[in-house]
């Protein structure tokens, strides 16, 4: 695939940018500041009783026409030039889709006749998308191993729950700030990966997948081991207190968007080290390792690449989860925690961009739809959420059978077949 150029690309962020600034600055120009406010604090709070307003607004309608816009010009394609070849291909819909979940709160509000910033459905509804974000940086990170390099680990939820724990861990217990907690934790991801990483790439194929088994059943015993029950204070988990700012109760918009902006970054690191020359090697390790040594590569350090960038992500996601929750418990070190970001790997697709992030949305809001699925069928009700696991199961497998390379696989591998067809076939 052709790599944009500069100039798409500014045109592309250029785009994002109205996205974002362009509702912020109608709001703060349209709402009611506080009393007494003058000057960024005035304008703050303008637009915050913007955002803020229930049901119907004019922002509502101003970030819907600004998706449809978007929609619009990326259907025109590359009859429009410049900014044609910026909206070319995929970017045009990602660009879209991220649009729509920026205004995500103010439809969800508009729906619902509730607001963004308080208690109600709109509010309800960002914690469930706040859920599919972390959700979906985990499976983008598991599918860099698997997918992309061909390393397969059963023990990916030991990077995600050393997130959570470590945040947490070093701001109740050692007092180290927010930003330091953060940092030390991705750090303690990185070691923990570069461990995983040297020892266990000694070892290949099935007797690698359970060794990272046993390492991630290490932490999970651990989180309930005498030694660390002393230091939390609990023997199922602990919890922590984080800044205002930070506090998902209070600042649930803000969380939205800061989960929303882990999982774009997430996304566009991938991307990127996907098209770049180490990437394509790692994909040649994939394919075929002995030829990639053959021709003076070192394998085992291009692995050991993708394992460490994998944990800092995964553990990433822990930190927003542990911050989220304000708290962590030995789940999050479970095996659930690595099949799952799997499973949505499979489902949308492994060796994808968008393949794990459709997984994560389509798998968790199907399971969330099912939990609460009540059928009534001649006067008689059926309790979906009883059987919501096992009927998981059932999509789950016509999923594999109908699309056997994922979603997103699928679909590129017979867009790929039908413009050979045409290449082939003589005007």
């Amino acid at each position: 695939m052709p790599q944009p150029s500069r100039s798409a690309n500014l045109i592309w962020l250029g785009l994002l940018a109205a996205a974002v600034l362009i509702p912020y600055l109608f709001g703060a120009l349209t709402g009611q500041p506080e009393a007494g406010l003058s000057g960024l604090a005035a304008w703050r709070s303008a637009a915050a009783d913007a955002y803020c307003a229930r049901g119907v607004t004019p922002l509502v309608w101003l970030h819907v026409g600004g998706v449809a816009g978007l929609a619009a010009l990326t259907l025109a394609g590359r009859r429009l030039g410049a900014l044609g070849a910026a909206l070319a291909g995929a970017r045009g819909w990602y660009l879209a889709a991220l649009a729509a979940l920026i205004a995500l709160p103010f439809l969800t509000a508009a729906v619902t006749d509730s607001s963004a910033c308080s208690r109600g459905q709109a509010f309800f509804w960002q914690a469930i998308f706040v859920d599919v974000f972390l959700l979906a940086i985990l499976a983008i990170s598991y599918n860099l191993m698997f997918g992309f390099v061909g390393v397969v680990s059963f023990g990916h939820a030991a990077f995600f729950g050393l997130g959570a724990y470590s945040v947490g861990l070093l701001m109740e217990h050692l007092a180290w700030p927010w930003w330091g907690a953060v940092l030390g934790s991705l750090a303690i991801s990185v070691v923990i990966a570069l461990i995983k990483g040297f020892v266990g790439l000694r070892i290949r194929g099935l007797y690698f997948a359970l060794f990272t088994l046993a390492f991630a059943q290490v932490f999970f015993l651990l989180a309930g081991n005498r030694l660390l029950v002393d230091i939390t204070g609990a023997e199922d988990g602990f919890t922590f207190a984080v800044p205002d700012f930070l506090n998902m109760t209070r600042n649930r918009l803000f969380f939205y968007y800061l989960g929303l902006a882990a999982m774009v970054f997430a996304f566009l690191v991938v991307q990127q080290l996907m098209r770049s020359p180490t990437g394509r090697v790692l994909v040649a390790v994939r394919d075929n390792e002995g030829r990639a040594q053959m021709l003076g590569y070192n394998t085992f350090h291009f692995k050991l690449i993708a394992i460490i960038l994998a944990g800092v992500l995964a553990g990433g996601a822990g930190v927003l989860r542990g911050l989220a929750l304000k708290g962590a418990s030995p789940e999050v070190l479970g095996l659930d925690f690595t099949m799952t970001p799997l499973i949505m790997t499979l489902v949308g697709g492994q060796a994808t961009f968008a393949g794990p992030v459709l997984g994560a949305f389509g798998l968790h809001l199907l399971e969330d739809f099912l939990r609460d699925t009540v059928v009534t069928v001649a006067g008689v009700s059926i309790n979906i959420g009883e059987r919501w696991a096992l009927i998981l199961g059932v999509i789950f497998i016509l999923i594999v059978i109908v699309f056997p390379y994922g979603i997103v696989g699928t679909v590129q591998n017979q867009w790929r077949k039908r413009r050979a067809r045409r290449a082939s076939t003589p005007s």
